[in-house]
């Protein structure tokens, strides 16, 4: 039997955006966009609001707020994979997606990984996910020159952002690293101390950022009067076994390169292995350079220069860049292009030990 003198406890008013309005004595637009961190409202007042939601126990109820304006208020980054068993952490997305999850925090957005395996369409999963409206945005990575996945993109109207750049005459926003200024630099580096055959390690030629780092890479041996060899720049895949297999390769030459610029650390860490069955150690027989983006390059034995981007970094930017164009900003103000770091391990002179001068 129940105690006719149990007192009800009195129900906790729903705190509303309304509730926030009162309390802050900003206007319903400005609360509204502080909470998703709206660039365009000031820090102090972002502040400002966010504490009052805080202390007042504000919870957006992101249910109504998907029926009232019809979005998913879903985010997908596509990435590829080259192997079925790929694990996305050994290739360093999970840096680039913890990046973008840091910058959607305090927005109503969440993100999705949409796997393309091998083999598929580059454009069936992106139908799936447009014509479907299952996201809001979308983020490609491994762009081509003539990418069909970003034409589609445009003549659908769907808001997207890319790591890396294409050709296309129609704008479209991107974020992405100097890849043609860091071989240049890099290959620079070495001709100033003393190479002369310099073997770069480049992705598959039909990605635009392999086309960039030919580029740097040719125009550093030009401004150097040293003639380009086509055998000394090699493309394949960005695995351990591409940078071992090419390593041994092109240690058979007669005139071998006294030099190696990776395209990533994996690569990097392929040539070391390679370096370990010929008897060699890097900046003794040769000299090898890392432009990648983890960082682990400091734990190599020995440790190698390496021109470091952060994939962290980089996820920030594309999320926040995403966000900006959700909001309606100009795709033209939408285009950000950054220099790589380098850090300096070895001095990596050129040393003369049996390579042909």
């Amino acid at each position: 039997m129940s105690n006719p003198f149990e007192l009800t406890p009195t129900p906790t008013p729903t705190v509303t955006l309304k509730t926030l309005v009162r309390h802050t004595g900003l206007s319903l637009g400005t609360v509204s966009k502080a909470l998703k961190n709206a660039p365009e409202v000031k820090p102090e007042t972002r502040e400002r609001v966010q504490r009052a939601a805080a202390e007042l126990g504000y919870s957006v109820n992101l249910a109504g707020v998907k029926l009232r304006t019809g979005k998913t208020y879903t985010l997908c980054i596509v990435l590829p994979v080259e192997d079925a068993e790929q694990d996305f952490s050994d290739s360093g997305y999970m840096a680039l997606v913890s990046g973008l999850y840091a910058a959607l925090a305090g927005s109503y957005y969440s993100l999705v990984v949409h796997p393309q395996l091998p083999g598929e369409s580059p454009l069936e999963g992106l139908r799936q996910l447009v014509e479907s409206r299952r996201v809001d945005g979308l983020i490609l990575t491994q762009t081509r020159p003539q990418d069909e996945r970003i034409r589609y993109l445009l003549q659908q109207d769907m808001p997207f952002v890319s790591y890396g750049r294409s050709e296309l005459a129609q704008p479209h926003p991107w974020f992405d690293t100097d890849h043609e200024d860091m071989a240049y630099q890099a290959t620079r580096r070495l001709i100033e101390r003393g190479h002369r055959r310099i073997a770069m390690l480049n992705p598959s030629p039909e990605l635009m950022y392999a086309r960039h780092r030919e580029q740097g890479y040719r125009r550093a041996l030009a401004l150097a009067g040293i003639e380009f060899e086509a055998d000394l720049l090699r493309s394949s895949g960005l695995s351990a076994g591409d940078g071992r297999r090419i390593t041994l390769e092109l240690s058979q030459r007669k005139q071998r390169p006294t030099a190696f610029v990776c395209a990533n650390e994996f690569t990097a860490l392929g040539a070391l292995s390679a370096f370990a069955e010929l008897g060699w150690q890097a900046g003794r027989e040769a000299a090898v350079v890392a432009t990648d983006d983890s960082n682990i390059s400091a734990f190599f034995v020995p440790p190698i220069s390496t021109y470091f981007a952060s994939l962290h970094h980089a996820g920030r930017q594309l999320g926040s860049l995403l966000l900006r164009r959700l909001g309606g900003e100009a795709v033209e103000r939408l285009q950000i292009l950054e220099c790589a770091e380098l850090i300096e391990r070895q001095s990596d002179l050129a040393v003369v030990t049996g390579a042909t001068e």
